[in-house]
């Protein structure tokens, strides 16, 4: 297992000081090298484990592992560098930024960005630079194919792109960190059907080509059922269900409660 939660809990005080538990004892095992989708109804607590998994939520007990490694205390910094990456709801490329310039600020390779760094290793900070610029464009060719327009739009300020195609890029900025574990919180929402087939391509090579491993919120179930292996039902605090894909979703339980079927 790469990552292992073991009942995780945490509560919330609303504006009429009334206190609610929202995970009421999260146990989930992801599997090395799979695709598991996190499934459940809008409010059930998908985005805020994200925020535990990523170090963003603190709040909370319970144990969390990953690679064997308790990362519970660990900043949204460290855990970053350790090797577990994501991509936020609506998250996009930052805008002022070249779209180079946000392939490599995604990179774990930190040379150059400290202060005079560049001046007083100057050698070590050009061989960086073209490190990055050289994974950069092999990411490209690797999802876009050769000769790709994204390679003649380096350059480009990364706001220039659609929607669509700055979540497909934001997806490829991912391979810039070193990543294992790769947290996707809703990554076919608002796109058009076209960029949704790049999204299940690029998904799909990061599992079978790159060996990542791939926790993903999604709301599509046709998306999900033909991209994850392994599916887990999030209902009231729990995971009321987890196994293959089509397992869960045609369990009549589940249908009843999340699909409404």
């Amino acid at each position: 297992m790469i990552l292992r939660l073991k009942d995780i809990h945490i509560s919330f005080t609303n504006a009429q000081n009334e206190t609610f538990e929202l995970l009421r004892g999260v146990n989930l095992d992801v599997e090395t090298g799979k695709i598991t989708a996190l499934v459940g109804g809008n409010g059930t607590g998908k985005t805020t484990l994200f925020n535990i998994i990523s170090g963003f939520e603190k709040n909370y007990t319970g144990i969390m592992l990953f690679e064997g490694k308790d990362i519970c205390n660990a900043s949204a910094h460290r855990i970053s560098l350790m090797g577990i990456g994501r991509l936020f709801q609506n998250g996009q490329l930052m805008g002022g930024l070249t779209l180079m310039e946000n392939m490599k600020l995604a990179s774990n390779d930190s040379t150059g960005e400290k202060p005079f760094s560049s001046l007083i290793f100057p050698r070590k900070w050009k061989q960086s630079e073209a490190q990055k610029e050289s994974q950069t464009r092999k990411i490209l060719n690797r999802f876009f194919g050769k000769d790709n327009k994204y390679l003649d739009m380096l350059d480009e300020d990364a706001a220039t792109f659609s929607y669509g195609e700055q979540r497909i890029l934001s997806l490829c900025c991912l391979l810039m960190g070193g990543n294992r574990l790769l947290l996707l919180d809703e990554p076919t929402s608002g796109v058009n059907p076209l960029f949704i087939e790049t999204t299940e391509q690029i998904i799909r090579e990061m599992k079978e080509k790159e060996g990542l491993t791939v926790l993903l919120i999604e709301h599509n179930m046709h998306f999900v059922r033909k991209v994850a292996d392994v599916c887990a039902y999030l209902d009231e605090g729990v995971i009321a269900k987890v196994g293959p894909t089509d397992e869960v979703l045609d369990d009549k339980n589940v249908r009843n409660s999340y699909l409404g079927l």
